[in-house]
């Protein structure tokens, strides 16, 4: 996800210093600030601590072994 993470700050500067530099129109001012507010909300959930991670792989669930394991013998 660094590679993710850094591709995402150096957009966000992009934005930054374009909005700064004024030239742009309405339209596009507005969507430009539009996706810096969503890049900022996704570097902020990547950078927050104890951050769970999906599992890529699907991990099927073994009914027989849990119920194998049982008393009442089902």
């Amino acid at each position: 996800m660094k590679i993710k993470l850094k591709a995402l700050e150096e957009t966000r500067s992009f934005y930054k210093v374009e909005l700064k530099k004024g030239g742009l129109t309405g339209k596009k001012r507005k969507d430009y600030l539009k996706a810096l507010k969503s890049i900022e909300k996704i570097i902020k959930e990547e950078r927050k601590p104890g951050k769970k991670l999906k599992h890529k792989k699907f991990i099927p669930y073994d009914h027989k072994a849990v119920f194998q394991n049982s008393k009442r013998g089902y």
